[in-house]
């Protein structure tokens, strides 16, 4: 019994910093596009950028709600 609440536990804080370690990585993208791109194309690498995050994160709830 306490070993499961430790795995549980230790899931949901690997779980908090994988969410704040891709909130990061998705801050410095939108920085690294704004740097590099020019402002005329900046918009549609930024769209790209959200529909790569949006297709990647419905991936991942389906493949933890087939669980």
């Amino acid at each position: 019994m306490f070993e499961d609440n430790v795995k549980k536990v230790l899931i949901v804080i690997a779980v908090v910093m994988l969410i704040v370690s891709v909130v990061g990585l998705y801050i410095a993208l939108n920085s690294v596009i704004d740097s590099f791109v020019g402002y005329k194309y900046s918009p549609i690498y930024k769209a790209l950028l959200n529909l790569s995050t949006l297709i990647l994160s419905i991936y991942i709830l389906k493949v933890l709600l087939e669980r």
